[in-house]
């Protein structure tokens, strides 16, 4: 039992404006026997014609094979009708070749949101007449983003890139912009199941992993960027109260330079480690796990 001869159809093309062109090629199936396996029909004449999930169409490469029809053409089912339509893969659905499970997609964010406000748009620190910086000031600020739904084959991949990059930021220049810009989230991972169409295994299950990750935009890099004040200073190797003119130790943090000692009276507090602040997250290396962001 099994198929004997295959013979292609001539079929025309349908095109709407605005939608993907659409292509259906088809072939009339002989078998020698009307008990002959549908899954042995289907995986014998798409292995001999060379098309199978997301093979392109040999006149318009950009139409992918994405539906297969199966149906007999005689009543005494000694005659099968092949289908296969190709057109523009949807979002999400655009096969890799050679696993069958969809291409990673990239999706561009944007919003708003509230964040503390230290500088003004020059970039200068904002300070009242006497110089003091002010605090408690917040404004609002463009919010971008990046979304990724990635697939995985199995779920040590997954872990790895989980264990390696969630929370941590870019360890150098991505997406346009310098490194440590860029912040990542894990969101969420699910199991799909997707019949197989391979020429090995056809009709079998194909499961994989769907996952979601987003990249948050800091222009500050994410970094913490407390004033350098206190009420302790550094003299030599030791760490002593600071006093006011009274000989008791202050009850007002003092601005401190960057060796540790209180800096004169009037003289206005800087950021910590010379201005830069501190690191918060660790770095991972983005363009290796993930790719270069991209729409097109």
């Amino acid at each position: 039992m099994a198929w004997v001869s295959y013979q292609r159809v001539p079929t025309g093309i349908a095109c709407k404006y605005g939608e993907s062109m659409r292509v259906q090629e088809k072939w009339r199936i002989r078998v020698d026997s009307p008990q002959t396996n549908r899954t042995d029909i289907v995986a014998g004449v798409t292995a001999t014609i060379g098309i199978t999930w997301g093979s392109a169409h040999s006149e318009f490469p950009a139409l992918k094979a994405m539906e297969f029809d199966l149906a007999p053409a005689t009543d005494d089912a000694m005659l099968w009708m092949l289908t296969v339509s190709f057109y523009v893969p949807p979002p999400g659905k655009e096969v890799q070749q050679q696993n069958q499970i969809p291409k990673d997609v990239w999706e561009r964010n944007g919003g708003a949101t509230t964040v503390p406000a230290f500088t003004d748009e020059a970039g200068d620190t904002i300070t009242n007449s006497a110089k003091d910086p002010l605090e408690g000031l917040e404004k609002e600020r463009e919010e971008t983003s990046w979304s990724l739904t990635k697939y995985y084959e199995d779920q040590q991949s997954l872990d790895a890139d989980i264990d390696a990059a969630a929370g941590a930021v870019n360890d150098a220049a991505w997406a346009g912009e310098d490194e440590k810009c860029w912040k990542c989230y894990f969101k969420g991972a699910k199991k799909q199941s997707i019949s197989k169409l391979d020429g090995d295994d056809d009709g079998g299950l194909l499961e994989f992993i769907e996952s979601r990750w987003e990249f948050r935009y800091d222009p500050g890099t994410w970094k913490a960027m407390p004033w350098d004040v206190g009420f302790m200073e550094l003299v030599g190797s030791e760490r002593k109260a600071i006093l006011g003119n009274d000989g008791k130790p202050v009850k007002q943090p003092v601005a401190l330079n960057a060796n540790g000692t209180k800096k004169s009276p009037g003289q206005a507090p800087s950021v910590i480690n010379n201005g830069q602040g501190v690191d918060l997250y660790p770095t991972a290396n983005f363009v290796a796990i993930f790719g270069t962001p991209e729409l097109l």
